[in-house]
């Protein structure tokens, strides 16, 4: 019996040591584990978080860039519907223009306005310097040109009143529209031209008329220059008794721009009775040249007596010298006795 016992015995001890040991190991073992096993929780939880908010950050741009072209877009059909309401209006009268500008830098100047037809046309008043006013004279510039024009009119503008002349200078209408006419028949060219220049006559006789009665105010002969096309339409003009005859006329760099009109005018100053000086330049445009020749021999032919046509010698084509027209001009004027 005591030989069964003890082994029996030492086997239980034995077997117990072994679980006492093993469960201890197991505890040891276990709480590591749990430790382990938050912290690799928490772990990943970062991970997430760190790559949830790297995936936020790359595609904030692309929300932006799509805000972008969603603002761009907008504003572009702002802008196509802003501009389908941009109203653009139509660039200033170069008449008007002229008008306006002679205003503001011809303020010095005696400026007054004629009214012919609801229309205003300005006008600049020299009154002569000395005791004596020998006459008055009537500058009239070429189409599209001012009061101020520095190619002719200008210096007769400031030189004449020192010889005993007032000056009155017109602000002129703009150039008939359509002229010369660009039809493609002849005929039709003849015709339309035809009836352009003498709307534009009428026009500008009116015009002449008021002219003359403000010339009255002044003691006196009246005396025209004109210029370019205006001295060519005037001569029609007075051709016609549309205007009175003045005591004298001066035509400087006279022309029209087809060929008929230009005959036209050379029998119309042929037939005149009145003093006419015809000058041009040397330099001058080509149809002041042709046109000249023509009304020459037209003068030659009918004898006509009160016709005097000379060249001028100048430097800048389509200018007149300095003072050399107010020299030939008063020169003429003395030769008739004025």
């Amino acid at each position: 019996m005591r030989l069964k016992i003890k082994p029996l015995f030492s086997f239980i001890i034995l077997a117990t040591s072994i679980l006492l040991v093993n469960s201890s190991q197991s505890l040891a073992f276990d709480p590591f584990q749990e430790v382990q096993e938050p912290l690799k929780t928490v772990e990943k939880t970062e991970n997430t978080t760190k790559k949830g908010s790297e995936a936020t950050k790359s595609t904030e741009p692309e929300v932006e860039v799509e805000n972008t072209e969603v603002e761009s877009i907008k504003g572009t059909e702002a802008e196509d519907e802003h501009q389908h309401h941009v109203i653009i209006n139509p660039p200033v009268n170069s008449f008007e223009q002229q008008q306006q500008d002679i205003k503001h830098y011809l303020s010095q100047e005696k400026i007054s306005s004629i009214v012919v037809d609801s229309e205003n046309y300005l006008t600049a008043v020299n009154a002569h310097t000395t005791a004596i006013n020998k006459g008055t004279l009537l500058l009239i510039p070429d189409w599209q040109q001012s009061i101020a024009t520095p190619n002719a009119l200008n210096q007769l503008r400031k030189n004449m009143p020192q010889h005993g002349w007032t000056t009155i200078t017109l602000h002129p209408p703009s150039k008939p529209e359509n002229y010369p006419s660009q039809a493609l028949m002849v005929q039709e060219r003849s015709t339309e031209d035809i009836e352009t220049l003498t709307s534009y006559g009428k026009k500008l006789a009116d015009i002449m008329l008021a002219l003359i009665e403000k010339a009255k105010s002044y003691p006196g002969v009246i005396i025209v220059v004109a210029e370019g096309n205006h001295s060519a339409v005037l001569l029609d003009i007075y051709q016609q008794a549309l205007v009175g005859a003045p005591a004298a006329f001066v035509m400087l760099s006279s022309y029209m721009p087809t060929i008929p009109a230009s005959d036209k005018i050379a029998q119309q100053l042929a037939a005149t009775d009145y003093p006419i000086l015809d000058l041009y330049l040397k330099r001058d445009h080509r149809l002041v040249i042709a046109n000249a020749n023509i009304r020459k021999n037209a003068a030659k032919r009918a004898l006509k007596v009160y016709y005097r046509q000379k060249q001028l010698s100048n430097q800048v084509t389509g200018y007149y010298p300095k003072n050399t027209l107010t020299t030939e001009i008063i020169s003429w004027l003395s030769t008739i006795g004025w």
